[in-house]
């Protein structure tokens, strides 16, 4: 401890961000919590199918979050920048720029799913009878229009990691899971089981609390940044998206193509039962990462900060006390491995059989996922994501086919080991560029 106090008196911007994950790991164990109590009761107040339905449903329309053209992303680095040099009138003008193009993407994508659903076959998607597709299709229409409210809301998350506070968008997080497990836990008392309700309680929690803390933010200790007609300046959006749109492409490739891709493979190969226990694996694993994530999503902003003020020595310090914490994150992955089948009878019973074979591949691609992540946040805060661009657009042109054919060979694993394969490039090629970058050594492709 006396350690700690020591180093974080050492350098403000360290200290921030330490404070920034004590405070995060104390709500984000909350959240973690949360997300675990609601699995059991979401399954038992529907069944194995239906929650295997939802999930694929809400991975689908995930997607919208990554519309942005990465606008979100690119405020991300510049806002921070702006504030680093003290410019506040710049920083308002990208935060204003920023929530007004969001609400006219918003309104458009919005028109156009409107009259997209009315044609899509939602069973033939989701694997079902042709007689849920009507109810299905007006379910998701209500829901993807939470989505788009969270689309344009949710930049109050950004901002608040742009000024380095990531830890008051995790206490927002925290609000929108507590709303969604003391409703889904009425229902369990109320309401006979129903899928609809379900899903507009998970779509409408975070939109309607990320809407209440837009005010609570910019009209208190934020609102020298809060949006403004008057800020609203088109000539920053190629600034924005300049960068954003690599970050989207990124997104794109990362997070359509293979993270929603896969519940879709999955309930089209084996229907929506294995979704379900391929996500109950992932959740247990992934509270791992959400744990290491904690820490990282400071360092990002912090990154950004460094790099301006062309501070590489800190930003070398920080990797490596960061890859200390990441192998004891291997250590604590084996412990689950071993204690895994028990935990899972513990938290979901004798209704979801998840192999011991897939629960080993899960934890692999999460360690994957933490390790190529620590060096990703610093590269994405400096911005030089050219490399990273490439990388991961073409893991996605082979994922869907290579996902395809090993999930006919050999199942679910199958499957899930396509999404560790897809991890391996970056997990390489990263640190290399990290190194390269922080020594001053790199060129070319390295530094772009």
């Amino acid at each position: 401890m006396q350690y700690i106090k020591q180093f974080i008196a050492k350098n403000e911007r360290t200290s921030l961000a330490i404070k920034n994950v004590f405070y995060s790991f104390f709500l984000k164990g909350i959240t973690i919590l949360i997300s675990f109590l609601l699995v059991p009761l979401t399954i038992d107040y529907l069944n194995v199918n239906d929650y295997g339905i939802w999930l694929t449903i809400s991975s689908i329309l995930t997607w919208i979050n990554f519309f942005d053209i990465g606008l979100a992303n690119g405020l991300r680095n510049k806002l921070t920048e702006a504030i680093a040099h003290n410019d506040i009138k710049l920083a308002k003008s990208y935060t204003s720029t920023t929530f007004a193009l969001l609400f006219i993407i918003m309104t458009v994508f919005f028109i156009i799913f409107m009259i997209t659903n009315y044609f899509l076959q939602w069973d033939k998607i989701l694997n079902l009878g042709i007689e849920k597709r009507e109810l299905i299709g007006n379910m998701v229409l209500i829901v993807f229009a939470f989505f788009c409210l969270q689309f344009v809301f949710k930049t109050v998350g950004v901002i608040l990691i742009s000024v380095q506070k990531p830890a008051y968008n995790d206490l927002i997080l925290v609000f929108g899971n507590i709303i969604s497990l003391l409703i889904i836990f009425i229902l369990t008392k109320t309401v006979p089981a129903s899928l609809p309700y379900v899903a507009y309680v998970f779509a409408a929690s975070p939109a309607i609390v990320y809407i209440i803390a837009y005010f609570f933010i910019f009209f208190g200790k934020y609102k020298y940044l809060r949006p403004s007609y008057s800020f609203v300046d088109f000539k920053y959006t190629s600034s924005l998206i300049n960068l954003g749109v690599k970050f989207f492409i990124i997104q794109m490739a990362v997070c359509i193509v293979i993270y929603t891709s896969t519940n879709i493979l999955l309930v089209q190969l084996f229907g929506s039962k294995s979704v379900t226990v391929y996500n109950v694996a992932f959740k247990y694993f992934n509270s791992i990462s959400m744990a290491y994530m904690i820490i990282l999503t400071p360092f990002w902003s912090a990154a950004t900060d460094a790099y301006a003020k062309n501070d590489h020595a800190w930003i070398r310090k920080s990797i490596k006390k960061l890859i200390y914490i990441f192998l004891l994150t291997i250590l604590l992955t084996l412990v689950m491995i071993v204690f895994s089948e028990q935990f899972y009878k513990l938290w979901v019973g004798d209704k979801v059989k998840i192999p011991l074979s897939l629960s080993i591949m899960v934890a692999v691609y999460t360690s994957l996922f933490n390790w190529s992540n620590t060096f990703i946040y610093f590269i994405n805060g400096i911005g030089k994501i050219q490399l990273q661009l490439y990388i991961t657009v073409g893991v996605a042109i082979v994922y869907i086919p290579c996902a395809i054919f090993l999930g006919h060979r050999y199942g679910i694993s199958g499957v899930v080991f396509t999404t560790i394969i897809s991890l391996v490039p970056t997990s390489i090629f990263m640190p290399i560029q990290c190194k390269k970058i922080f020594s001053n050594k790199a060129s070319g492709i390295w530094i772009k």
